[in-house]
């Protein structure tokens, strides 16, 4: 399988956000506002490059690895959901980063949630694309971290022969094979690395991805919500594609003046489908904080 290579140069950077961990971003693009793209479980910041070459022009873009994803590091188990958002917190005060649009996919968009409601002085606008914000719930029951889901992903095949066979096996499964081919490709790069060992792995391990989704139960994304102050753009999938959606529909009620769109016909993976959808509501959001 051939790979497109990125169109534009991405420089990457870490930083140094907590003991042990070292957070990878890559930064493209002019101007301002800064956006901040942050991924869903499994993935990396690479995945939002084609999104930031369409807004390379008038914006720049920052594509974060969450802790445990592509090149940043891999700490030991928890991968619980406040730990990235201590992770981002730190990457915007380091940086001394200000006007900030957080555009936030699944775990990213619910980190996205948090770290505005935090840090409301250095976030301008949020834009939750599928952000896993379920529909609000009792105490979760004992033993539910040992979902069949999580059991499943830590037994998922995480090695291959050649970067190319890995490409290959992953393209013709989901989600992958729903993904537009641009994002797909510019995933790879990132989202595959090299064991030491001659091998090609997944940059995100299996371990790590069935940590997160065990501690899902802990996101504080929810309890936030009402306390969030700046233009809020949701998009929502109806979830009769594929993953069905993680964002309860009383999400944009429970945000003040917050604004959705709703797509048909799509599920969780939306935002790396639909690449103009993403784009569009970044340009929406900055007018809105201008």
């Amino acid at each position: 399988m051939s790979l497109e290579p990125s169109r534009l140069p991405f420089t990457q950077h870490i930083a140094v956000v907590a003991p042990g961990v070292r957070l990878s971003f890559e930064q493209t693009g002019i101007g301002d506002p800064r956006v901040i793209f942050l991924h869903a479980t499994g993935f990396s910041g690479s995945c939002w490059r084609p999104h930031a070459e369409q807004l390379a022009e008038s914006m720049s873009s920052v594509l974060v690895d969450l802790r445990g994803h592509g090149r940043s590091s891999k700490p030991p188990e928890p991968y619980r959901w406040a730990y990235f958002v201590d992770d981002i917190v730190s990457l915007l005060d380091e940086g001394d980063w200000r006007g900030v649009i957080l555009c936030g996919h699944s775990v990213g968009g619910a980190t996205a949630i948090q770290v505005a409601a935090r840090r409301p002085d250095r976030v301008s606008a949020l834009v939750l694309v599928e952000p896993v914000v379920p529909e609000p719930r009792g105490a979760p029951r004992e033993g539910a971290s040992e979902s069949p889901l999580i059991e499943r992903t830590r037994r998922r095949r995480a090695s291959w022969d050649s970067r190319e066979a890995a490409a290959e096996y992953l393209r013709q499964r989901a989600p992958y094979d729903s993904w537009d081919r641009s994002v797909f490709d510019a995933w790879v790069d990132t989202g595959l690395t090299d064991s030491g060992t001659g091998d090609i792995e997944l940059s995100c391990p299996p371990w790590v991805e069935a940590s997160v989704f065990a501690e899902t139960a802990g996101s504080g994304a929810a309890a936030d919500l009402a306390d969030l102050r700046i233009p809020t753009w949701i998009a929502r999938a109806t979830g009769d594609r594929g993953m069905r959606s993680t964002c309860d529909p009383s999400v944009a009620q429970r945000i003040p003046g917050a604004r959705e769109v709703v797509v048909e016909r799509s599920g969780h993976f939306l935002p790396l489908e639909d690449i103009g959808l993403v784009v569009r509501l970044i340009h929406e959001a900055r007018a809105a904080s201008s």
